[in-house]
């Protein structure tokens, strides 16, 4: 009968922390979700910038 209690108190903690894990990882895909985004968008912004200065250049120097 100790033994069975064991068992399920076991099992019960491994399903809490697993389920400690999933909440976890869904934090976790949201930050690097959210690194991504602002990564990209301010990749973006640059290459616009240097396409942007990079004709005003060529306008300066006649192209």
């Amino acid at each position: 009968m100790l033994l069975v209690v064991r068992v399920i108190v076991i099992q019960k903690t491994l399903i809490e922390h697993a389920e400690k894990l999933r909440q976890v990882k869904a934090v976790l895909e949201e930050v690097i979700f959210t690194q991504q985004k602002t990564f990209w968008n301010g990749a973006e912004r640059k290459f616009l910038r240097e396409i942007h200065e990079g004709s005003t250049k060529a306008a300066e120097v006649g192209w």
